[in-house]
């Protein structure tokens, strides 16, 4: 399990973090995650919206508001002293009955080594496809996966490749490819609909990159001129190999990309107020 700060809260009460591991979260569990920086949720309204419509998809129901949301991450923040942290939301369906339970607690997620930010970080493929890729549920979650099974040691991320043969996404995470000029991403309805990955696309329209929506075969790969992945708490992580394919570093689309996409961060922390 990951490690996790001093409390949680379970239907609103605060809980001692040392007992999360007695809970019982079931595979059907919807969650979202979003990335904490000096205290605020970054682009909260965002992730709360994709949290709600993977509720919906699921067919649950769910009447918190997204203020009571807010104010409860605000006081684990508090009560935890960390302001710079990931804060995990879990939707818990109750069986044969249409209540639930709600946990949220901050979790320490995907993070980049000083090296990593420089160099970039090593990614290879594995053949795992969603069959619902636009809902975030426990049982999707393939952390251990990636500790278990993959086969280079400096292994950060996986990239799923779908029955045909074609990479799709990461497993936490979207993946872009660069050709040029050109952004290659996975068309919409393949993939986890990432915040950061909208972002991403609306930095690339402001700024006259063409993206293609696509999806590359691992063959492909080896005709790109990069490749990044993109995630909430990666923001934009460079690659430097798929497998063992590897791309030079500092590709200037990328870089580009990864500073707007900095200043995008800050202005939205800078406008945004917690009581």
């Amino acid at each position: 399990m990951e490690k996790l700060k001093k409390y949680y809260s379970y239907n609103s009460q605060l809980e001692n973090g040392d007992m999360i591991a007695d809970k019982k979260i079931p595979q059907n569990a919807v969650y979202e995650v979003i990335k904490m920086v000096a205290g605020k949720p970054l682009f909260f309204e965002d992730h709360l919206n994709r949290f709600m419509k993977s509720i919906q998809n699921m067919g649950y129901v769910m009447d918190i508001s997204n203020e009571k949301i807010l104010q409860e991450i605000v006081l684990l923040s508090r009560v935890n002293m960390n302001k710079n942290t990931n804060v995990q939301l879990v939707y818990i369906p109750i069986e044969n009955n249409d209540t639930f339970d709600m946990m949220i607690s901050f979790k320490d997620g995907l993070t980049l080594s000083s090296t990593e930010r420089e160099k970039g970080v090593a990614v290879e493929t594995m053949a795992i496809e969603r069959h619902n890729p636009n809902v975030k549920t426990m049982g999707t979650s393939y952390k251990d996966r990636i500790q278990s099974s993959a086969k280079f040691i400096d292994t950060f991320e996986l990239l799923l490749v779908n029955a045909e043969g074609y990479i799709t996404e990461g497993s936490r995470s979207n993946v872009f490819f660069v050709k040029g000029n050109k952004i290659i991403t996975s068309p919409a309805q393949k993939v986890l609909l990432g915040v950061t990955r909208k972002y991403i696309l609306e930095l690339c329209n402001k700024n006259d990159i063409e993206v293609e929506f696509y999806n590359l075969s691992e063959k492909d790969v080896y005709l790109m001129d990069g490749a990044f992945l993109s995630g909430t708490t990666v923001d934009i992580a460079p690659i430097r190999k798929v497998n063992d394919i590897k791309f030079q570093e500092n590709n200037k689309m990328i870089s580009l990309l990864k500073k707007e996409y900095e200043e995008l961060m800050k202005d939205y922390l800078d406008k945004f107020e917690v009581n």
